[in-house]
Parts: structure tokens; C-alpha cells; sequence
């Protein structure tokens, strides 16, 4: 096997490589955006000692965290309400504070309600369910996210760490592809990487010139995806490491087609 084909072979394995990263990155961002879907914005899991941080809508004329007050099923979990604020999407009020879970609570699920004092105000309370888990093992396993139950981390820090890798290894077969290139030059080939429509013919453009020995009216022949012969054509312009032939008549060449240096 000669240096080309090692080198394209090189190439396939890193394009290999490459799209199982890529495939790996995609079920990471699947797995957030299930786990973000599963993720009731009632019901909160806990360890105890902890806190949570929980924000609400509230009636446009609650003016401080007073006119707030909540019930709880245990007095070992309490609310701190930190502010009142427009709400970033739509403008609405919200309030803004933590769940502060007590170190001595017991396992098991607890319902804490949050209202506002004026009952004139005709805003249902909202209720939030607190399922509090006796170690960290059995509270791993409510995780919603498939990659951080079992591995115990982000499935962001899963999705960068692989979209590191995917651009490590695209800029490896970014490298590869310009030996390639210079490669291929040197034994009279190239990739034609762009095709232009020319009255009754096409233009052909490929990264072979004058320092290939390529000139003006020198034949290539060009060769299809999958080395077939597929015709021929003549070079009318021609720079140090560029050229640009028509394809003669009954050729059929398209973008990824290969040329070489006609020799006859």
C-alpha cells in the first residue's frame, strides 16, 4: 500500500471515528431534552440538608415577599421567598426564592403549598411535591437524564466533551485531506471541487496548475465516485496551482469527481 492509500484509509478511519462522536453528541442532546420534558415543575427531589430553588407566578398587584405565605406537611422544610420580579418570557410576576430542606428529615414525599394573603386576589395557590431520598444512591436513581443516573455526571459536560472531540477530529481530517491533496498532485490527480454550467458544456475547476505541470490545453481524463472512467477534457486556464477545462462532449462530471493527467 502506497503513502495515498494509506492516507485516504488514514482519513476513512478518522470520518469513522468522527461520526460516532457525532452520533454519541446527539443522544447527549436527546437525553437533556427528554430529561427536560420528563421534569414536572411540581415535584422536586431532594436530599436532605439541602435547598432547591423554586419561583412561582403571582398577581400582578403583590408588591413584596409579605403578601406571600405558604403551608407545609412538615415543619422540617420551609420556603425563603428572595424577590419579586417580572418574569423573563412573557412579563408576568414571579416570585423567586428556595425550598431549605432540614439535615433531620425523614424519607418520603411532602407537599408544600404557596399562597398569597388577600384572598381577594383570585390566584389559585400553587402545591409542589417534595420527595426527599435517604442517600445519595437512591436519590440518583430519580434522575431524569439517562447519562446522569448511571454516570453520575452532566449531560452537558457529556455533550462538550464530545464536541471537543468532534472538532479534534474534523481538524485532523482537515490536515489528512490537504496531504492528500498534495499527494494526489504529485502523481498528475486531483478533486475537482467545483463544476459551472457553460453553454453546451461545463466548466471543471481542480487544485492542479502550472507547478503540476498542467498548462493550457493539456487533456485530463476524469474519473467518477468510484473511479470509473467517465471522459475527458481540455484545460483552457491554468495558474501555479489551479486550473479550469471544459469537459468535452459526453462527459459527465459533477463536484467530487476526480481528474488526472492525461497520459497517451
Amino acid at each position: 500500500m502506497n503513502d495515498l492509500d494509506k492516507t485516504l484509509q488514514l482519513r476513512s478511519n478518522v470520518g469513522k471515528i468522527a461520526a460516532v462522536f457525532c452520533v454519541l453528541l446527539s443522544l447527549a442532546i436527546i437525553d437533556t431534552i427528554v430529561a427536560g420534558f420528563r421534569q414536572s415543575k411540581t415535584v422536586f427531589d431532594a436530599l436532605p440538608g439541602t435547598s432547591l430553588d423554586i419561583n412561582g407566578l403571582t398577581a400582578e398587584t403583590v408588591v413584596t415577599t409579605d403578601d406571600i405565605f405558604y403551608t407545609s406537611t412538615s415543619d422540617l422544610i420551609s420556603l425563603s421567598i428572595d424577590s419579586i420580579q417580572k418574569g423573563h418570557w412573557f412579563g408576568s410576576k414571579m416570585w423567586q426564592g428556595r425550598f431549605i430542606i432540614s439535615p433531620d428529615i425523614k424519607e418520603g414525599e411532602y407537599i408544600l403549598v404557596v399562597g398569597i394573603k388577600d384572598i381577594k386576589i383570585k390566584k389559585p395557590p400553587d402545591k409542589f411535591y417534595i420527595r426527599i431520598y435517604k442517600d445519595y444512591e437512591s436519590y440518583r436513581k430519580s434522575y431524569k437524564s439517562l447519562i446522569k443516573r448511571y454516570f453520575d455526571i452532566s449531560p452537558w459536560y457529556f455533550a462538550a466533551f464530545f464536541f471537543f472531540l468532534i472538532v479534534l477530529t474534523f481538524g485532523c481530517i482537515f490536515l489528512i485531506s490537504g496531504k492528500i491533496e498534495i499527494l494526489m498532485a504529485g502523481k498528475g490527480k486531483a478533486v475537482i471541487y467545483k463544476v459551472k454550467k457553460v453553454q453546451e458544456t461545463c466548466e471543471i475547476f481542480f487544485g492542479l496548475g502550472i507547478d503540476h505541470g498542467v498548462k493550457t490545453s493539456t487533456r485530463i481524463n476524469v474519473f467518477n465516485d468510484k473511479g470509473q472512467a467517465s471522459g475527458t477534457a481540455v484545460v483552457h486556464s491554468a495558474t501555479e496551482t489551479d486550473s479550469i477545462a471544459y469537459a468535452e462532449s459526453g462527459c459527465v462530471v459533477e463536484p467530487g469527481y476526480m481528474v488526472a493527467v492525461y497520459k497517451g
